[in-house]
């Protein structure tokens, strides 16, 4: 799923942290207090790591 300006805006609080999966390892984690924030999963040496980039409303898209 495309994560869309508007898709991550419309996004919902639930209570819990959840997690929507972009492709090549890009995800925004949605916490249970309503922060977005991006993260990047990558593998290193054969083992998973995940790379904070920032929360969401951070950077402005381009007009």
């Amino acid at each position: 799923m495309a994560l869309s300006d508007t898709t991550v805006w419309q996004t919902r609080i639930t209570g819990n942290d959840y997690t929507i999966g972009d492709t090549d390892g890009l995800a925004l984690n949605v916490t249970a207090r309503g922060g977005k924030i991006w993260r990047f999963r990558y593998y290193w040496v054969g083992v998973q790591k995940r790379m904070s980039l920032g929360s969401y409303g951070s950077y402005q898209r381009r007009s």
